[in-house]
């Protein structure tokens, strides 16, 4: 056929192969047919291009689009592709490895820092085991020492009250039957020894203190309690990395790639684990995972308890309450802070339960909340966003449209 008679054939099997190969092969402006090829511009064009974008253009720039595709498959233009997606390709798993091997860093500074974290924690305990047992031991010697002394002046003192007592007997018994005579030479008698055992007695006592045992402990160790608030800090440093890349053309390249830098555009959430909340059919009003993996709820709308999970799910207990908890933040691994929402404080809670609970006290209704930097960032209907430190002082207030937040 004359409609035909120019065409090539090629297999169905080798069609399926480019069929999802999308060519456009009409112009993009007009929607004409690309039946022209300018040379100096090195584009395809159709024939109302020419006279509206290539006025400047000779005849010999502008050839026939088959005259200019004969021959494309050894083209250069389609060489430089091929080695353009190679190298590319080449690069794109250079990348992919690079990031592979600082995946595999970061997990090996979070082993590293544990292990750091957990040897710190033993060698602190057994040294203050070691000042433990040091101060046990001063302890009972001078307890037995000042114990010595209170004892034997005890014992004297006892040993006096029964020479005493036996002196009254006799004096009584000298008294009933004793003559006159007797009595009065058995009278200056006694009162002589008499003095004689108090004279003793006070030059026994007269210098003699009682003492009182007191500890002070050391400043650094209480130094350590008040001001250390929080067992260390975990620091990320971004680093530079350059990745060397060939380009197929100019064989010279450079991607430099920064941590925290890039735009993300999109974020795929993959869920990791379920569980059912105890005792609970209501929204959840906060939760929060402490360093330790364990989860800590609030349930504000349900139970009113804080309740403490595993990372498997499995309920621990109960953590006691003054009222119905509304949010919660991570002050550090054993310290959580606890708003009441509608009761207009937080409190400040040891997870273990072995200190006493803060009370800070909110200008009106208390929500949401968070901590960093040693500061707690409450949201009080109306003020705003309260910024204050661990004592409860109010060090800024951020004015901010509570009602619409609480929405």
């Amino acid at each position: 056929m004359k409609l035909s008679r120019d065409h090539k054939m090629i297999s169905i099997e080798d069609y399926r192969q480019i069929e999802n190969i999308s060519v456009n092969l009409n112009c993009e402006i007009h929607g004409k047919k690309l039946d022209l090829y300018c040379k100096k511009h090195d584009i395809a064009v159709c024939v109302v291009c020419i006279p509206l974008e290539h006025k400047s253009c000779s005849s010999s720039d502008v050839i026939s689009i088959d005259e200019a595709s004969n021959n494309a498959k050894q083209s250069s233009a389609l060489l430089d592709l091929e080695g353009t997606i190679s190298t590319t390709i080449n690069n794109v798993k250079h990348c992919i490895k690079n990031r592979e091997i600082a995946l595999t860093n970061v997990d090996l500074d979070k082993q590293t820092i544990r292990k750091t974290i957990t040897d710190t924690r033993k060698n602190l305990n057994e040294y203050l085991d070691k000042l433990e047992r040091k101060l046990l031991l001063d302890l009972k010697s001078k307890h037995g020492n000042c114990k010595s002394k209170v004892v034997k002046i005890l014992n004297q003192l006892r040993q006096m009250e029964t020479e005493v007592e036996k002196l009254r007997e006799q004096t009584i018994q000298m008294k009933r039957f004793a003559s006159d005579l007797q009595v009065f030479l058995g009278t200056r008698q006694l009162n002589k020894e008499l003095y004689k055992k108090i004279g003793s007695l006070k030059e026994e006592i007269k210098d003699y203190k009682n003492n009182n045992m007191e500890i002070e402990v050391n400043h650094v160790i209480s130094s350590l309690m008040n001001e250390v608030k929080q067992f260390g800090e975990i620091r990320v440093s971004e680093a530079m990395v350059e990745l060397q890349l060939k380009d197929a053309k100019t064989d010279q390249a450079q991607i430099q790639i920064q941590g925290l830098s890039q735009n993300i555009q999109t974020v795929s959430l993959t869920l990791k684990q379920k569980f059912d909340i105890k005792g609970s059919e209501q929204p959840i009003s906060g939760c929060i995972i402490l360093p330790d993996d364990r989860i800590i709820i609030a349930d504000y709308y349900g139970c009113g308890k804080l309740m403490e999970y595993n990372n498997g799910g499995k309920h621990i207990r109960d953590i006691p309450v003054s009222n119905k908890p509304f949010n919660l933040a991570a002050v550090d691994p054993d310290f959580i802070a606890v708003t009441y929402g509608g009761n207009q404080y937080l409190e400040i809670i040891n997870t273990t339960g072995k200190d006493k609970r803060k009370k800070v006290q909110c200008t009106g209704n208390c929500w949401g909340i968070s901590y960093q930097d040693q500061k707690l960032y409450v949201l009080v209907f109306k003020p705003g966003i309260v910024v204050m430190d661990l004592n409860g002082n109010t060090l800024n207030t951020i004015d901010i449209d509570v009602s619409c937040v609480l929405l």
